[in-house]
């Protein structure tokens, strides 16, 4: 699967206090709000048999829309992370950040190499990085280039879109949830 996905930045995503909680089932609805560390969850849930893979992860000219959803005032390059991350050897998120340059300096420098490090358990372990908006989306996976081969199905999936900052540096985090994690959470 590595180097396939790509977040459309047509989905449509809905800030969370204005979803419409009877699309979705308590369970994942409660995973897509939950505020921690998704990360922690997902490792916990998977009795510590969790894997990061990381598809890609390049330095790009952010684009016009990129720019105004991290509020930025100027062009920026930004680092476009792409991981998978797996319990029990089954894909469960995909995850896409994007992390301007701008915002990797100081104490957030480590944020350039993260590699196979997971960005979750930086950021929750920061206390001075905060989670300013959490939005739902629910998309076609083709959306972002997933086939219905890699994921064992053609359903829609549910997903959620955090901006995170610490002053006026931000990065955005998007994290799509794959059918074997929903198999997972509605257990």
């Amino acid at each position: 699967m590595k180097e396939q996905f790509k977040l459309s930045h047509r989905t449509v995503w809905t800030e969370i206090n204005k979803f419409s909680r009877n699309l979705i089932s308590h369970s994942v609805f409660d995973w897509l709000v939950d505020e921690g560390s998704l990360t922690a969850k997902l490792v916990d849930l998977s009795g510590d048999n969790f894997k990061l893979e990381l598809q890609s992860q390049e330095r790009r000219v952010i684009s016009h829309e990129e720019k105004l959803i991290l509020e930025l005032s100027e062009v920026d390059t930004v680092i476009d992370r792409k991981v998978l991350l797996k319990g029990r050897d089954a894909p469960w998120i995909f995850a896409h950040s994007l992390i301007p340059l701008s915002s990797a300096t100081g104490d957030l420098k480590v944020l350039k190499n993260l590699n196979n490090r997971s960005l979750g358990e930086f950021l929750f372990k920061n206390s001075s990085i905060v989670r300013r908006s959490l939005e739902i989306a629910h998309m076609e996976a083709k959306s972002f280039g997933i086939g219905a081969q890699d994921i064992g199905c053609k359903e829609r999936l549910w997903g959620r879109r955090s901006l995170f900052s610490q002053g006026r540096r931000s990065l955005l985090v998007s994290e799509i949830f794959l059918p074997a994690l929903i198999l997972e959470i509605e257990k």
